[in-house]
């Protein structure tokens, strides 16, 4: 799963950078803008995407985000993607970088 995912952040910046002008910097700066787009909304594919990442994902997003009021299995399985995603998202964006010196 990663590897498609990473794949597909890599078109997509790259395509940003090409189009829009973007910097490495400009895309760090707004990163949480690009990794919510990642996020699955229908709660099939949040448990499906859950459980394909990586085990060391499993309840950090909770323990290092948090959560306020009630909270679900589905909001918690959301936190781990996020922390996932955003991993996925950096990695990709250093590569890209390291390519381009």
């Amino acid at each position: 799963m990663s590897y498609a995912v990473k794949k597909s952040i890599r078109e997509e910046l790259t395509h940003a950078m090409e189009s829009a002008g973007y910097s490495f910097d400009d895309l760090r700066d707004n990163s949480h803008e690009w990794i919510d787009g990642y996020l699955p909304i229908y709660n099939n594919t949040i448990i499906a995407e859950w459980q394909n990442m990586p085990g060391h994902y499993d309840n950090r997003g909770y323990a290092e985000l948090g959560q306020g009021g009630e909270i679900d299995i589905i909001n918690l399985m959301s936190l781990d993607l996020y922390l996932y995603y955003t991993d996925l998202f950096h990695e990709t964006l250093n590569e890209m970088e390291a390519g381009q010196e």
